[in-house]
């Protein structure tokens, strides 16, 4: 061996020297299988790219930062905060959230606990998640502002309205719009004859067409039927799924059913308090002249001409639709604004915050004097046009009119009924008339 291979040895053997080293501190690996595993011997693939890259978000999700640094301060700069600790303004508390101090407390008291959050961070309060839900749904606000008033992010004000409103509905709905049993339409249909004099009506139907602006999704309609105090009685959410063929899609069997006839008998057929005949008539609900004369659904004439008596019952009934499912549409859209305008909601989340607004209404016109008293009732704006559904789409149904036999008898003796107490009342007019002109 010369001098020139004992000079290459010398740099050459330190560094495979280096080399081994650095091979023993690398994390060991299972080997590859070999392509002659021995017969019975498991054999196992190598790991995928998509496994690996599962892995790494998983990794990635372990963040240190839960909230951004801008909202550290929510618990002392935050709406809920600065506003419903220091809430001693009954005025501002209620045009927050649609209700007063003492109402939100017993609200509270009933859904409080199901909106308690466990966590290994500091959650937040579940006072806070009512309070702010019930300032969206009051107020119409949008949720980048409230993002920016609460201090928190925008998912997570999304997440608490839709948490919020479903807590809100399972809660509220079983005592404060439960399906009406017999003693339920049985005071209905009293209160309507006491305060309308209509008789045999299980109540007011209407529906309103909410824009929910979501990708195609656009409209979605609420129908419901109130009793004469204002309070909703049922209720049932559609999407239109085809608006060109004016196809619904009913969520729940009242809107179905009642469009379609096959809602049955909710009492059974009574004559009439003030007929002459007593002949037995079935028990229906009233509706506006957008909807079709169906079984158990009384509508005004729409012929081109009307005799005295037909005319008269119009507007018999149309007193009676403006004074009761009127009012009640007007009195929700106005106390609970987010139905008003664009929810920009999917259908799902938007469904809940509906039935929400719709069972608040309930639960806080019950307990809550100043929710739709007499003065607000006067000035209350009606429903704009834009919330008008389309004729066509409740008509789009088949309807067998053959079973509208027993609503047209029940609207004939109604309106023989209404032009009685016409001719009565103007009986009346002329005999204190020539009263006061006699002396």
């Amino acid at each position: 061996m010369d001098i020139k291979e004992l000079h290459w040895l010398q740099q050459v053997v330190p560094l495979a020297y280096r080399a081994l080293e650095v091979l023993a501190k690398w994390p060991k690996k299972r080997p590859w299988p070999s392509p002659l595993t021995e017969q019975g011997e498991e054999t196992k693939s190598p790991p995928s790219k998509r496994r690996r890259t599962v892995v790494h978000a998983e990794r990635s999700s372990n963040r240190k930062i839960w909230v951004k640094q801008e909202n550290l301060s929510r618990d002392i700069d935050g709406l809920f905060a600065t506003t419903f600790h220091t809430a001693h303004n009954q005025d501002e508390f209620r045009l927050r959230t649609g209700m007063t101090l003492q109402v939100f407390d017993m609200l509270f008291s009933l859904v409080g606990e199901q909106l308690n959050k466990n966590s290994i961070r500091r959650p937040i309060p579940p006072e806070c998640r009512l309070f702010l839900t019930l300032v969206y749904l009051s107020n119409a606000e949008r949720v980048l502002d409230l993002s920016k008033a609460f201090k928190m992010g925008s998912s997570t004000v999304r997440c608490i309205v839709q948490e919020t409103s479903e807590v809100l509905w399972n809660t509220l709905a079983p005592a404060f719009l439960p399906q009406p049993n017999v003693e339920d339409w049985s005071n209905i249909v009293a209160g309507y004859q006491a305060t309308w004099q209509v008789p045999h009506c299980l109540g007011a139907v209407d529906a309103k067409l909410l824009d929910i602006s979501y990708k195609s999704e656009n409209d979605m309609i609420l129908l419901a039927s109130c009793d004469a105090n204002l309070n909703f009685t049922c209720l049932d959410i559609a999407t239109v799924t085809d608006a060109v063929n004016n196809q619904l899609h009913w969520h729940q069997d009242f809107g179905a059913a009642l469009l379609s006839q096959q809602l049955g008998d909710l009492l059974p057929a009574e004559p009439l308090p003030e007929a002459e005949q007593k002949t037995n008539f079935i028990y229906t609900f009233i509706a506006g002249a957008s909807f079709p004369m169906l079984e158990h659904l009384v509508t005004p004439y729409v012929t081109q001409r009307l005799d005295q008596d037909q005319l008269h019952f119009n507007q018999h009934l149309s007193r009676a639709l403006a004074g009761s499912i009127d009012k009640a549409f007007s009195v929700l859209m106005s106390r609970w604004r987010v139905l008003s305008l664009p929810l920009r909601q999917s259908p799902t989340n938007a469904e809940k915050i509906i039935r929400a607004a719709v069972v608040l209404h309930n639960f806080v016109k019950l307990h809550d004097e100043t929710y739709c008293p007499a003065s607000f009732l006067e000035e209350v704006p009606i429903c704009p046009a834009k919330h008008k559904v389309p004729n066509e789409w409740l008509c789009s149904l088949p309807q067998p009119p053959v079973k509208c036999n027993a609503t047209i008898q029940l609207r004939e003796s109604m309106k023989k009924i209404a032009g009685c107490k016409l001719e009565s009342k103007i009986v009346e007019a002329l005999v204190d008339c020539v009263e006061w002109t006699a002396q």
